[in-house]
Formats: structure tokens, sequence, C-alpha cells
């Protein structure tokens, strides 16, 4: 156990058992480190006000606690309940697991090696066994972004000159896009919040990558914010399109209605919830 890891660890150890009403902690150490399932398990023998307990945590494993003062009388006992437990929640997650972009509405046909990808680090998600492969889905999310970046420039061709950017620079260029699809102040907040999508998907991709001490969780949290940053430049692009320009009723705002034809141009909306009835008009193909 390295220093960063046990200093790390206890943040999180007494964070844990604050959220349980274990306060005044007096005394927190590792009781011993298990290793004969192929992964590293700390007991950690934490001594607070009102009893002592057993705070079991590690690689893959979630953290628990147990008290010592009943059931759990040694480290071995605290060990083999907890992984116990453990085993059998891996085993119902691999019997019930869903594919992680099923849980995101998205739309990323259109970019076909992108799509690709995504989709085979969110089947990999199933077949963990080590930190590396973990580091390796923030990889494939941080590669996605880059090659996102490089398809907005090419449809975008003049962005780069325009704002002054580098072929690299994903935040800029992310950004520089987002302006061009979302205009106006009607779209300001719209801005924002795409930005922060991509600014999240960005620098956790680059946490997963560089940090040791990660796991399944968080490699499905950053798959999802690469994910949704995707399908969002898709639906902003749409809306840059046109694509928002949805006719609503009048009365009732709702989308819900018919169209019946009464004239070359001329058309009766009636909608299907308030039944408010309406001519619209149509401009001709060809008009300025």
């Amino acid at each position: 156990m390295t220093p960063e890891y046990r200093i790390e660890a206890e943040k999180q150890i007494t964070s844990y058992l604050q959220s349980n009403d274990v306060v005044n902690i007096k005394y927190m150490q590792v009781e011993k480190t298990y290793n004969d399932l192929g992964v590293e398990i700390n007991v950690w023998n934490v001594r607070a006000e009102g009893g002592n307990w057993w705070v079991v945590e590690g690689e893959g494993a979630p953290m628990n606690l147990y008290t010592q003062d009943a059931f759990y009388f040694s480290a071995d006992e605290a060990y083999s309940f907890h992984m116990g437990i453990t085993q059998r929640l891996q085993a119902r997650h691999h019997k019930e697991f869903k594919h992680i972009i099923d849980e995101l509405p998205l739309d990323i046909n259109g970019v076909k090696s992108i799509s690709r990808r995504l989709n085979l680090a969110a089947q990999s998600l199933n077949e963990i066994a080590g930190i590396e492969h973990i580091q390796s889905i923030g990889l494939t999310c941080r590669e996605s972004l880059i090659e996102l970046a490089a398809i907005l420039t090419e449809a975008n061709p003049t962005v780069l000159t325009d704002n002054n950017l580098k072929a690299a620079d994903f935040k800029g260029i992310v950004k520089a896009v987002i302006a061009i699809y979302a205009q106006g102040k009607s779209n300001s907040n719209l801005r924002k919040h795409s930005r922060n999508m991509a600014e999240m998907a960005w620098d956790y991709s680059s946490e997963i990558v560089h940090s040791p001490n990660k796991n399944i969780p968080d490699a499905k949290i950053c798959l999802l914010f690469t994910c949704s940053i995707v399908s969002i430049i898709q639906n902003l692009y749409l809306k840059y399109l046109g694509f928002d320009a949805e006719q609503k009723c009048p009365e009732c705002k709702s989308m819900d209605y018919n169209l019946h034809e009464a004239d070359d141009l001329i058309f009766f909306m009636l909608c299907n919830d308030c039944g408010h009835e309406e001519a619209v008009q149509v401009e001709p193909q060809g008009s300025e």
C-alpha cells in the first residue's frame, strides 16, 4: 500500500463512517491485507465512539463496515463475509448486465467509428479484471472525443482559423462549434450546459486514464459522459438545421396534431389534445 493510497483510503473511510453515524474516530489502522482472490483487499481496524469496527475495502470491492462487538470477532471473519457478499453481487451483476449505452438515448450511428468504439468499451465493462482495463476505457473515451473534434473540424473548416485553435484542442473546438450550432440569446443556457458537459467528459476521461484508484462505476460514468457529449453535439446540429422548428398548437402548445389540406398552400392544423383548429400557410418551394 502506497502512502498516497493510504491517505486517500483514510479519507474515504472517515467519510463512509460518518455517513453511517460513526464519529469521533480514535484509531484507524490496516489490520490485514489479503490477495488470495487475485485482488488486494484491506481490512481496517477502527475504534470510534460507541464501538469498534472492521472496515473492508480494496480493489474491485465495495466498502463496508462490520461491528467487532457482535458477530465479526476477527479480520478473517470480516474479510470472508465481505467477499462472499461481493462475489454474490458480482454474479448478479453479470446475470443482469445491461449494455451501458442502452441506458442513454443516443443517436451516434452517424459517426460510425465513434459508435463502434464506444459500444466495444461498453461491452468490456462486463469483463473488467483489473485497473488497466478501467484505464483503457478512459483512453477509449479520450480517443473518441479526439475523433469527435476532428469530425467537427472537418464539418466546420474555418473553426480553427476563426478561433485561433489547434487541431488537438478538444475543448476549444467543441466550444466554438457549440456557439455555431446553438446561436442566439435564447440558447445561452444550452450553450453553457453543453460546454460544461464537454469539459466533464474530457477531464474525467483523463482522470480515469491516469488514476490507479478508479473502479467500475467510475469507468461507467466516464463512458456516460462521453456518450452524452457525442449525442448532445448531434442534437445541437439538428437544432442548427432547424429540426426544432416543430409546429405547436397555439392554444395548449401540444405537438400532437393532424394537418388537413384545404388548398395548395393552405392546411388546417387540428390539435388532437384540445381540439383547436387553425389555418397554416405553407411557403411555396423556391420562394425567398
